[in-house]
Formats: structure tokens, sequence, C-alpha cells
């Protein structure tokens, strides 16, 4: 008597895989979307996670004879390696490695499919052809492999309709992942449209008003900087506005590599910049406005013509505490830029408020 996998097991076991995989991704596409150039802990994690629906899998299987069984567990090493690269997969299979045996004859068979997934890095070249290119040759290595071990003869109509259901259930949970996949990409360059700033690439004004709006309603203390570019008009003039956007975009880079991950980076307009940062303590955004002023000093930014271009950062430093507005903390915090400014240019001033830095240890209790 043949047996072929129930509509229910196929089911359950299709809802198991893209339900493990579509949450970790979605969860893991917080920030960012998530891919294989994700961090390599969020890449670990998602492997992690498809070897538990590995194992799960693993226990619903269908024997062909004694020691000879097929099972749905390949689906998600499969589909974890094409979303998340060699290192979920390697992850994937590891946690299958280790909790079903070590090097049994199985695990052995498994990493006969998955190495030469890893070696030939499959998920660099993710497109619709190479899926199916993919599952079709494992496909088929899976019978040739089956038909030396079993009666084929007795069994191939089985063995036939086990590979389609396999075949379908990753064609299902694929292209289930691809549509999460492009709608996670367009929320996050819509996004990314109304909040970055698209010549310097960190954020604008529209994100920058919203995070001082979120300090203010949380009663956050937070240091605060603007920054001016000084003379910024001569290179414009003597180099043209595409050499001026050059210079914008190569301090929004340093003004990014001068900071903490927790600090808050944004151009205010024109060559007028913001940083916020999570500390209110004015040792520490001293020491980081310094950093900034001498970056700047040092860089040489060079126009499509070869010509090198030097210039100086003004620097005003101030304080947000909980009970003044926002309009407030800016006007005090420019203040300070503007004496910046007056007192020769390339350097940092900081206000008065910075005296009441220790207002702001009671509400970060």
């Amino acid at each position: 008597m043949t047996y072929v996998a129930s509509i229910a097991s196929l089911y359950s076991d299709a809802c198991i895989t893209y339900a493990t995989l579509s949450l970790s991704y979605f969860v893991l596409s917080k920030n960012a979307p998530f891919s294989y150039h994700s961090e390599l802990w969020k890449r670990v994690l998602f492997g992690a996670l498809a070897g538990l629906a590995v194992l799960y899998l693993n226990h619903d299987r269908f024997p062909l004879a004694h020691g000879v069984y097929y099972s749905f567990s390949m689906i998600p090493m499969i589909l974890v390696i094409f979303f998340g690269g060699g290192v979920s997969g390697l992850a994937c299979y590891l946690v299958s490695f280790i909790f079903t045996g070590g090097f049994t004859l199985d695990n052995l068979f498994i990493a006969s499919i998955v190495l030469p997934l890893l070696l030939s890095a499959v998920w660099q070249k993710k497109s619709n052809g190479v899926f199916y290119l993919t599952i079709s040759i494992i496909a088929l290595y899976r019978i040739i492999v089956v038909g030396t071990q079993v009666n084929f003869q007795e069994l191939w109509l089985d063995i036939l309709l086990y590979q389609a259901a396999s075949a379908l259930c990753l064609a299902i949970c694929y292209h289930a992942l691809i549509f999460k996949e492009r709608h996670i990409h367009a929320f996050f360059t819509m996004r990314n449209k109304a909040t970055i700033d698209s010549l310097t690439h960190i954020n604008n004004r529209a994100s920058i008003d919203y995070k001082m709006m979120v300090l203010h309603e949380q009663r956050q203390p937070c240091g605060l900087m603007m920054l001016d570019l000084d003379d910024f008009k001569k290179v414009n003039d003597t180099y043209g506005h595409l050499a001026g956007d050059g210079v914008l975009t190569g301090i929004g880079r340093i003004l990014q590599g001068s900071v903490h991950s927790e600090d808050f980076v944004g151009r205010y307009g024109g060559e007028e910049f913001i940083v916020i940062t999570a500390s209110h303590d004015p040792a520490y955004i001293h020491t980081v406005a310094e950093r900034i002023r001498s970056k700047v000093e040092s860089s040489c930014f060079r126009t499509e013509e070869g010509n090198e271009i030097r210039l100086t950062i003004s620097i005003g430093t101030s304080l947000f505490l909980p009970g003044m507005t926002v309009e407030k903390a800016i006007e005090v915090a420019d203040e300070a830029l503007y004496t910046a400014k007056r007192n020769g240019k390339n350097r940092v001033m900081s206000s008065q408020l910075m005296s009441l830095a220790p207002l702001g240890d009671s509400f970060r209790q």
C-alpha cells in the first residue's frame, strides 16, 4: 500500500515554514530591510530560527523503506539560503546537524545538497529562473539517490508526488517571501524619501522636527549642536554648485562617522547641520563637537576636475532640557553658533545652558 503525504500534513508543513521565515524576516527588518548584507547576528538568528522549523518538519516523515524516508525539512534550509545568504544557511544546517545526531547518513546527504548552494552563492543570483533551476536539480538528485535505496517501480508514484508536493510548497513559500521582501523594500524606500536628505543621505528637516517633538513629549534631556560650514558660499562661487553638493555629501559622511549609533545627525538647511546627542553631559558633547571640527578641518574634498577644497566648520553646543520649547532650544544653540562665527570661525562655542546639565539627571532616572 502506497503512502502520500496527506493534504492536512502538507498544509501544516507549508504554514510552519512560511510563518517561521516570514515572521523572522519581518522582525529582523525593523530598522532596515533584512538581507544577506545585514548584520552578522541577524543572519545567524534568521538561520537558527529556520533550523528550529527544520527540526519540527523532520518529525513529519514519509517512510519509503527501512531507514529511508522523505520529509519537508529541506524546505526552510533552501529558502533561508536564498533570503539570508550563506551565513543563514550554515546556521540553519548546524542547528539541524547538532540536534539530529551529528554525523548521520541523513545529515551527510543534506550536506551534499546544501554545500553546492553555499559554494555557488545562489543568494547573489536570486531570481525566479535560478530558484526553479535549483529546486529542479535538487528534486532530480533526491529521486536518483532514493531510487538506489528502494524499489522504484513500486514507489515511483509516491516519490514523484512527494517531490511535486515539496516543489509546490517551496514555490509558494518562495513567492510569498518575495512578495513580503518587495513590500518591505518599498516601505523603507518611501520612508527614506520622506525622512532622509537626498543629497547628504542623513536625516532631513522633517525628520529633525519629528525627533525634537518626540524628545519634548518624552521630556528627554539631550545635547544639541548647530553646525555651519565657514565661507561655504565661496565654494559654490569658485567651483560651482556641483562641487558644493559634493562637499555637503562629504560632510554628511563625516558627521555620521563622528557620532555614536544612538546619536542623531541631520541637515537643517543649506550648509547648516544639527547633531542631537543622547547624552547631555557637556564633556561628551564638547568631545564630539571637537572631533567633528577637527575632521572637517583636516579633510580634503576634490572636485571632478581634480581641484582640492578645504574648509572649516563652526559649531555651537547647547542642551535641550525638559520644560524648554523646541524653538527656544534651537535658538540657544544658534546663538552659540553665531558666537563661534564672530570669534573667528573654525571653533566650538558652548551656551550658558551647559552649566545646567545636572538638571537633566533627574529625568534620566
